[in-house]
């Protein structure tokens, strides 16, 4: 047993209790001081001032004070693409144009991705993500006749070995239209095998998009899986996959969890449409995944007709605030990662973070924001305390170098320790060199 003291912990990731029984946090500098006592892998009890949540050990165990530092607890990577993952060097994108890094990454597929090959990525993968504090992560994986099985199981192995660490999840990522005319059963019979969460696509707007949604979802809901989709990831104003989505998801019934990811072309909408598709969301509950590094790197490039670059006036985040203000689901995760659709990345979660709060403005809702890679993205992947510093919870933290919140948006690369268990454990990512040799 261990306690951790004097903590300063995000005050959406903290029972509510707690905050109950203390002051109201503020709104620039919102979060709880907290003691916070670990038995084995668990978080066994959380106390703020008078208050306590969990069961109190009457002996004093031994302490460490983290003297006020911002501590997070254990992060989750709600959406990101681990068969994709470490391309660049072999697979790059030069313009980073959006078909083009379909086309790079569906011929580096076919030509490259061998089960070691893509073990030998992921699990590099993994290893950042844990370095930088990730507990709990999605990976969308390629999936066809032709695609998939290979990556299934290479991540189905590294799901039993990360166990007690990270928690992967895997979605099966296909076409809507091939999966309709021939691909289901091959799909959904590999999601079974290899213990996927939930199957998706990225729908594309036609005549025949409301019958391929309605085709996906009875597909999952015979199999028992969620629906996880990539959808209108563009600037046309044409695209309404999101709002197609809540109205299958209506019209079937579907019980399970549906998540959307991107949901770009909601920012271009007209405000009355715009609110018009988010009351649908709120009668589904359909939870939103933001990818704000890839989005805003893919989304509204402009050339010259000679193919000189322009200057973007649309960067492709979708409406965070419209989305949260209706009190749905929304969280933030890392998407592509050293691949076609996006160059760079870590799997650093606070590097997501950090960004959310410039790009999307979310210094205006702080209290709220460290939910979108903490409690929302939780309640996605449907991980039941994690996210939370609270009773239950996996003995996770991030202890920064900062002891407010506008030292820890002030400096994104600020070192950090982290705690797993009853002590610290390395936080050192893996080095490149790696990837090369």
């Amino acid at each position: 047993m261990h306690l951790f003291e004097n903590a300063r912990v995000p005050a959406a990731c903290v029972p509510a209790e707690l905050i109950a029984g203390a002051p109201a946090p503020d709104a620039l500098e919102p979060w709880v001081s907290c003691d916070i006592c670990i038995e084995g892998s668990t978080i066994q009890a959380v106390r703020a001032g008078d208050t306590t949540v969990g069961l109190w050990p009457e002996t004093p165990p031994a302490t460490t004070d983290l003297g006020g530092a911002i501590t997070w607890p254990g992060l989750l990577d709600a959406h990101t693409h681990l068969d994709k993952t470490h391309t660049w060097d072999r697979a790059p994108n030069p313009r980073g144009e959006f078909w083009d890094a379909i086309r790079i990454l569906r011929e580096d597929a076919l030509a490259n991705w061998t089960p070691e090959d893509v073990h030998r990525r992921a699990d590099f993968a993994l290893r950042s993500a844990w370095a930088h504090g990730t507990v709990a992560l999605r990976t969308h994986l390629d999936s066809s006749e032709q695609l998939g099985q290979e990556s299934h199981a290479v991540i189905a192995e590294l799901r039993d070995q990360w166990a007690g660490r990270i928690a992967v999840q895997t979605v099966s990522l296909c076409n809507l239209a091939s999966f309709m005319e021939r691909d289901a059963d091959y799909v959904i019979e590999m999601s079974r095998r290899y213990g996927a969460s939930a199957v998706g696509g990225f729908p594309q707007p036609g005549p025949d998009l409301p019958a391929q949604l309605d085709y996906l979802l009875a597909a999952a809901k015979e199999a028992g899986l969620g629906v996880d989709l990539h959808v209108d990831e563009s600037s046309l104003l044409h695209a309404e996959c999101l709002r197609a989505t809540a109205e299958a998801v209506l019209r079937n019934d579907f019980p399970y969890t549906v998540t959307c990811g991107h949901c770009c072309s909601l920012s271009l909408h007209d405000d009355e449409r715009a609110a018009s598709t988010i009351d649908l969301l709120r009668r589904t509950d359909i939870r939103v995944i933001a990818l704000p590094l890839c989005n805003t790197y893919l989304q509204g490039r402009k050339w010259t007709p000679d193919g000189r670059p322009l200057s973007s006036q649309w960067r492709g985040l979708t409406r965070v605030h419209e989305l949260m203000e209706a009190g749905l689901t929304v969280a933030c995760a890392s998407d592509n990662v050293r691949d076609a659709f996006f160059a760079w990345g870590d799997y650093d979660l606070l590097e997501v973070f950090h960004a959310s709060v410039r790009i999307g403005h979310l210094d205006t809702r702080l209290p709220a924001a460290p939910g979108v890679v903490t409690t929302a993205a939780a309640k996605i992947m449907d991980l039941p305390h994690y996210g939370t510093v609270g009773p239950g919870a996996p003995a996770d933290l991030i202890v920064t170098a900062a002891r407010s919140f506008s030292e820890f948006l002030a400096r994104p690369g600020a070192p950090r320790r982290l705690v797993h268990g009853e002590g610290f454990r390395e936080a050192a990512p893996p080095d490149f060199r790696e990837l090369t040799t």
